[in-house]
C-alpha cells in the first residue's frame, strides 16, 4: 500500500507531491523537508563540508565603549565560545590543533573555518586581512565564515573579504535577530531593520554569500514577526538563515529580567511549530544552518529543554510531515 499523508487541512494528499516539488526545488532534503546547510556546502564546494570554529581578540561596538550602551540584552559571549576547543591561541595554531585533534575532521577534505564570537569585521583592514589569511594555514582549509554586525561592514572591510573570495569561499553571517526596529531597540541591539538590509546588498554586490540570525521569542516580538522575517529575508535574497530560541545565559542583561518574571522563554513544542510555519515562508533556496540555539550547561538557565540540533531538526521535520507541508510550500 502506497503511503499517504495528511495535510494540516486534514486531507490526504500523496507522497508523490512532494517528490514532484523536490524536482522543482532541488535543494529541499527529502526526509527533512527544508533545505538543510550540509546539502547546501556540499553543492557549493562540490563535497562533504565541515566548520571549525575559531575566536579572536576583537570585540563589539556595542560592547567596547565606543558608542555601546553593554551590549544586547541577550549576549553573553562566553556562551558562544562553546565549539572553540583551543581560545586564546592564535587563529592559525587554533586551526592546527583542531584538526590535527578532531578525529571527526579528518573524513573531510574541505574545512570552513568560522569565526564565531564577537564582531568579527570589527577592526582595521590590515588586521581583519591578517586574521582571515590566517585560517588557510591548512591545505584542507578551503573559506572562512565570519559572524558579524550589520554596521560593521564598510567598504574597507568588504575590500579584504572580496579580496580573498577571489580564491576562497567567503559567507558572511549577519545578526538580525528581529524585523521590528522597536524590539531591537528593546534588547540593546543598536542597529536598524534598515541598517541590516543595506549590508546585505552591500556584501551581495561583492559576489559573497550572506546567511542571517533571528530569534524566536524577544521580549516585545510576536510570533507572527519571527514568520514574517521569513519572507523579509526571501526577499532580500540571503543565502542562509540561523533560527534560535530565546534563552537566557548567566551574566547577560536578560537575567535579571527572567529571574523577577519580566522576560518569559519559549515552550518548546510552541518553538517546533514556529519554525515550521517560518519555513512554510522562506524561500527553498534558502538554506538552513541551524534550529536551535546552545550555550555551555553551566551558564544556562532557561529553558532547559535538552534538545540538540538533531532532535529539533527531527522534530520540525516531523510537524512538516504532519502538516503534509514543507519549506516555501506557502510562498506567494
Amino acid at each position: 500500500m502506497r503511503r499517504r499523508r495528511v495535510s494540516r487541512h486534514g486531507t490526504d494528499v500523496p507522497n508523490r507531491r512532494l517528490r514532484r516539488r523536490s524536482l522543482l526545488f532541488p535543494p529541499i532534503h527529502p526526509e527533512l523537508r527544508f533545505h538543510n546547510y550540509a546539502s547546501f556546502l556540499r553543492r557549493r564546494l562540490g563535497g562533504p563540508v565541515a566548520r571549525i570554529s575559531v575566536g579572536t581578540d576583537f570585540t563589539c561596538p556595542n560592547r567596547d565603549g565606543s558608542r555601546g550602551t553593554g551590549g544586547c540584552l541577550y549576549c553573553n559571549n562566553e556562551s558562544f565560545t562553546q565549539g572553540i576547543l583551543y581560545p586564546g591561541l592564535p587563529v592559525e595554531e587554533q586551526v592546527r590543533r583542531t584538526i590535527a585533534t578532531n578525529g571527526r575532521l579528518r573524513a573531510f577534505r574541505r574545512l570552513l573555518v568560522y569565526f564565531q564570537p564577537h564582531t568579527n569585521t570589527y577592526a582595521s583592514p590590515e588586521v581583519l586581512d591578517r586574521t582571515y589569511r590566517a585560517a588557510f594555514c591548512h591545505p584542507d582549509v578551503v573559506g572562512i565564515v565570519v559572524g558579524t554586525r550589520p554596521d560593521c561592514l564598510g567598504s574597507p572591510v568588504l575590500d579584504v573579504l572580496e579580496a580573498i573570495a577571489q580564491s576562497m569561499y567567503v559567507s558572511v553571517e549577519i545578526g538580525l535577530q528581529s524585523i521590528s526596529d522597536r524590539v531591537l531597540a528593546g534588547i540593546n541591539r543598536g542597529h536598524s531593520v534598515q541598517e541590516f538590509t543595506e549590508a546585505v546588498v552591500a556584501v551581495r554586490r561583492r559576489g559573497i554569500d550572506v546567511a542571517a540570525h533571528v530569534i524566536y521569542g524577544l521580549p516585545g516580538d510576536t510570533p507572527e514577526s519571527f514568520v514574517a522575517t521569513a519572507a523579509f529575508l526571501s526577499g532580500l535574497g540571503v543565502q542562509g538563515v540561523k533560527l534560535h530560541h530565546l534563552h537566557v545565559v548567566a551574566g547577560s542583561g536578560l537575567e535579571p529580567l527572567w529571574r523577577n518574571g519580566r522576560v518569559r522563554v519559549p515552550e518548546y513544542q510552541e518553538y517546533v511549530n514556529a519554525c515550521a510555519d517560518f519555513l512554510e515562508l522562506l524561500c527553498p533556496d534558502v538554506a538552513v544552518l541551524r534550529l536551535i540555539g546552545t550555550a555551555p550547561p553551566e551558564r544556562l538557565l532557561a529553558p532547559s529543554w535538552k534538545k540538540g540540533s538533531r532532535e529539533i531538526s527531527q522534530d520540525v521535520a516531523a510537524e512538516l510531515h504532519r502538516r503534509g507541508a514543507w519549506q516555501g510550500c506557502r510562498r506567494h
